[in-house]
């Protein structure tokens, strides 16, 4: 196979994964908020990293934090806290 072609093949590839990422169960109804106020009684469970969140998928950052436990993610300036809200309402974005 010639150069071009296997490079076509990585290519077409690397975009598939890239825009499969399967929700994990629960994953749908994390919510991400930038204000304290939403997490002030939360329990927190795990930090998400900053590649995570600046992640054109969001189901990355929502996957990691139904992984943690969390049910909502803090965005902060480097990443992420995922927390465990027994009353997770919808936060303010």
């Amino acid at each position: 196979m010639n150069h071009p072609a296997r490079a076509c093949i990585v290519i077409v590839l690397a975009a598939a994964l890239i825009g499969c990422v399967a929700a994990a169960p629960g994953a749908d109804l994390v919510k991400f908020t930038s204000n304290p106020g939403d997490v002030s009684a939360c329990t927190p469970v795990g930090n998400i990293s900053a590649d995570a969140m600046h992640n054109l998928d969001a189901h990355i950052a929502q996957n990691l934090a139904v992984g943690l436990g969390g049910n909502i993610v803090f965005r902060t300036g480097a990443g992420g806290i995922a927390y465990h809200c027994a009353n997770a309402a919808a936060p303010r974005q």
